[in-house]
Order: structure tokens, then sequence, then C-alpha cells
């Protein structure tokens, strides 16, 4: 079992020490070789049979264990470390005793092990190693001269030198070693940044609504975000050539490389029906880099605009309404009174008909913005849509004695509940029938508007539909109806569908306009009806 203190090392030093042992096996292996074969005499002064066989043996053991602690990581790196230089130098010694002391040169032998444990070490630990080296050799040189009672100083002048060989060695080891520990330390910690920074930019691209491809030099896609996936209907999955899944955009990516993109930018079709509208960047210097490409939905784009646009505006009609209201309520005050004189021409009067006719026109186009600037004092309510509608119609018929203006009423499910402000509902179909009779009427004819509900199929929602047999809406208008103050009519404000429309999203529903063969088809699809406190 690895003890917990193992972990501390690196996989690196671990590696270190486990090398030492083929090491120690090869040098044992080369001196018995050398000893068995007869070479030993030709190389050291003397060798003792039984003690240097038992030398090399006892360090072959100790080394096949040492390897065995290295390979497991047994014990803590330091103290293994220790252990195995402590092996090294004790067999080395007595390698170094039984072949003649430092004349028969394998003191040389430990400058493998000791550069190899001061890599794992502290250069101060690493410098106690050294020391125990040189001390070690300079005491086996002392006792081997004292045992066979003769001196000489050369030997001791070659153990100093190998001393010295041993702290240069072991010193630029150790702060090679930790030189390496602190740049792996910072490789991995700018490593783990970089992971980092990666998987936030990779979070950051998946949830991006604009899709985003990167496109190497070949016109293959490298990579592709969940929204270039859903705009293009899974034909720029990854690896796959763009000219073969966008046959369109990778004429546009031509033309950019060349330099002939267009002003303002043009669009091309995905598979999916949408019309895109794509960004080129190139991603690095050279003309073999690849290319990011941003898409956008340009339908969306187009509405994101308009509803900016058409926010702006209704705040600065607000404002201006509010400004005109003053001055408007001072001159229809004051046509009024000017009407109440008894002395005035009928010239004169046809005047003062045409201010007042006029200032209710101001006046009304002046209720319409503040209605569409005010969102509140309704709530929606579920209610059967029939029952409402009947009553709707005969409040309708009320308010316009002197004309015909038939409504009839077609399919109509009795049950057919919705969820819609009752009274902002009036206030719609009243605007969509003031617009059929209004607009609709072509010689003097009477116009019909027939009214018909149902579900969806398609949404399973509630729908309306207000339609009439007129001559309709011109297919060049029809994408325009909806806008503020746009009007075919020399009398209309042009705001009487865009409060219609605005009204239904503020009720979550939506109101759009159905082409027919013949007449004007407009359709309210509600949301899907609470339920009614009365139902069980």
């Amino acid at each position: 079992m690895v003890r917990p203190e193992a972990a501390a090392g690196r996989s690196e030093d671990w590696r270190i020490l486990a090398i030492l042992g083929p090491y120690r096996l090869l040098l044992v292996a080369v001196l018995l070789f050398l000893f068995r074969l007869g070479y030993a005499p030709d190389y050291f002064e003397s060798v003792p049979p039984k003690l240097f066989s038992f030398s090399c043996l006892a360090y072959a053991g100790l080394a096949l264990a040492l390897q065995f602690l290295a390979l497991n990581e047994r014990f803590a790196l330091v103290a293994q470390t220790l252990l195995h230089f402590g092996v090294d130098l004790a067999a080395i010694g007595l390698l170094v005793y039984t072949t003649g002391g430092v004349g028969g040169g394998l003191g040389v032998l430990l400058v493998p092990p000791l550069v190899g444990c001061s890599l794992v070490l502290a250069p101060r630990l690493a410098a106690v190693l050294a020391a125990a080296a040189t001390l070690t050799i300079f005491g086996e040189e002392t006792f081997r001269q004292l045992h066979q009672l003769y001196f000489d100083s050369s030997d001791f002048s070659q153990a100093g030198l190998l001393g010295l060989m041993f702290f240069a060695s072991s010193l630029t080891a150790a702060m090679v070693g930790q030189r390496a520990r602190r740049s792996e330390a910072v490789a991995a910690r700018v490593g783990s940044e970089f992971v980092n920074l990666t998987r936030l930019n990779d979070n950051i691209i998946a949830s991006m609504q604009s899709g985003v491809l990167v496109v190497d030099a070949d016109g293959r896609v490298r990579t592709a975000n969940a929204a270039a996936l859903r705009l293009t209907a899974g034909a720029t999955h990854a690896n796959a050539r763009l000219a073969d899944a966008l046959p369109a955009l990778q004429v546009a990516l031509d033309d950019w490389r060349y330099g002939f993109d267009l002003e303002p930018p043009a669009t091309v079709e995905a598979p999916g029906g949408l019309s895109l509208l794509p960004r080129f960047t190139r991603l690095g210097w050279s003309e073999q880099s690849p290319v990011l490409i941003m898409l956008d939905d340009a339908a969306a784009l187009h509405a994101q605009a308009q509803q900016m646009k058409l926010a702006a505006l209704g705040r600065l009609s607000a404002n201006i309404a509010h400004e005109i209201r003053n001055p408007l309520s001072a001159i229809t005050q004051a046509g009024q009174l000017l009407a109440e004189q008894p002395d005035l021409d009928p010239g004169n009067r046809r005047l003062l008909e045409m201010i007042q006719r006029h200032a209710g026109r101001i006046e009304q186009i002046v209720r319409n913005v503040l209605e569409i600037s005010r969102r509140d004092g309704a709530s929606r309510q579920s209610f059967l849509l029939r029952d409402a509608l009947r009553r709707y119609a005969a409040q309708y018929h009320e308010s316009h004695p002197q004309e015909p203006r038939p409504i009839e009423f077609g399919e109509i499910p009795p049950a057919l509940s919705v969820a819609f402000a009752p009274e902002q509902l009036q206030q719609v179909l009243c605007n969509l029938w003031d617009n059929s009779f209004e607009h609709g009427r072509r010689d003097g004819a009477t116009l019909r508007v027939r009214l018909d509900a149902g579900v969806e199929a398609s949404s399973g929602l509630p729908y309306l539909d207000i339609s009439d047999d007129g001559p309709g809406v011109p297919a060049a208008l029809a994408d325009r109806i909806f806008e503020p103050f746009f009007t075919t009519h020399h009398a209309g404000t042009g705001l009487g569908l865009y409060l219609s429309r605005e009204l239904c999203e503020y009720n979550q529903a939506r109101l759009a306009y159905v082409r027919r063969a013949r007449g004007a088809c407009f359709r309210i699809v509600f949301s899907a009806p609470e339920p009614r406190p009365d139902s069980r």
C-alpha cells in the first residue's frame, strides 16, 4: 500500500530513483565479470576474493530491494532518497576499500548516485550528501593506510580532488533539479489557468446565440458551437467541408478572402430555410490561418432592430403626446367658444368645423399613443369567447347607429375559453372592425365582417379569425401594416393595427395578418387559458 506521504514527490523524482536501480545492477555485473575472468588484478592493486564477492553480491541484493521500494513509492521521497544514497555510499565505499583504496579508481562510481539523489533533494541536503561522500572516502583511505601501516599523501590528494568533484556535481544537480521543479510548478499553474480559461471560453461559445464556426485553409469546419448547428440544421458539424455543407457561405468566404466583401454584408441561405448574416475574422497573420465565422439570423436581427426602433419611437411619441395635449385642449376649447358666437357666417363656421374635426383626430392620435405607453390597469381573465364576442358586437353596433356595419358569427365553439383582459380585447376588436369597414369598402357595396374561432392543430392554442370580403391588403404592403403611423387612408392615424398588436402581446397573445385569396383576415392566437374558478 502506498503511504500518504509518498504523494508529496513528483513522478519524475521517483523515476530518477528507479533509474538508479539498473545502474547498480549493471555496475555489479561489470565488476563480477572482470573478477571472474581474472582481469581484476590488471585494474586494481589488490582484490580480496571473498570480501570483493560479498560486497558485490550484497550490493546487488540491496539494489533489488531499493528498486522495489522506488517502483512502489514506499516511504517519503526524501527518506527513501537518503536510504538509497546511504546504501550506495556503504557499498561503493566497501568496494573502494577492497580494491586498494582511492587509487583503484572506484571512488568515481559514487558520482552517478550522488547526482541522481541530488536532483531530488534541496541544495542543502545535496551538500550534506557530498560531505558524507567526501568524509567516507577520506575515512576509508585513513583506515586502509592505518591498517596496512604505511602513509601515501598522493592518495589523500586524490581523495580531496574526488571530494571537490562530489560537491561540484552534487550542488549543480541540486540547483538544476530545484529550477526544474520551479519551472514545472509554474507550467502547472499556467496550464491550470489555461485549462480554466479554455473551459470558460468553451462555455461562453456554447451559450452564445450567434453561431460560431472555425474553418481552416482547406475549407474544413474545425469547430462549431450549438447555435451554429441549430442555424444550419446540423450541416456544419466538425470535419465537414464548408463547400458541401453551405456552398453559399463558402462563396461569401472566398469573396471576403479576396477582398470582394460587400457593404452591407450579403446574407446566405441555410438548409433550414433561415437567412444568415456572416461575419469573418482571420485567426492569425498568414494566409493559411483559420477563419472565424460568426453567423446570425438575419430575420432575428431585423426584428431586434425593429423592436429597438419602435421602443424609442414609443417613448418619443409619448413625450410628444404629452406636450401636444395642453395646446390641443386650448385649441379645442377656443373653437367651442367661438362656435357659440351667433354672428358667424357660414364660411367661418365651416372653418370651425374643420378645426374641430382635425383637433378631434389629433386627440385620437394622442390617446392611442398614450395607450401604447401605458400598460397598467388591466389584468388577464379567463372567459368564454363566444359570449364576449356577442356582447362586444352589440356594443359596437350601438356606437355606430347611422351606418350598417354587419358582423357575422361563424364557427365559434360555445365552450371555447380564452385568457385576455376583457376591455383590452374589446379595444383590439373595435380597432380591427374599424380597420375593415373604413379600408375594405369598394364601390359603395356593404362590407361584411366574419368571426371564426377554434383551436390550432399545430399549437393546441385557441384562435380567433377576423375576416372580411373586401379587396384585402396588397401584397407589397402586407409587411408594413403593423408599423406605427403607416396608413393608406387620408383620415387614418396609422396606429390602430400597431396598438392592437401591442395589446395582444401585452396579454401574451399574437396578432398576425393571414393571406387569403379574397378579403383580409387577421388572426389572434391566445395563450393557454387559465383554469376557470368554477371548473372542477
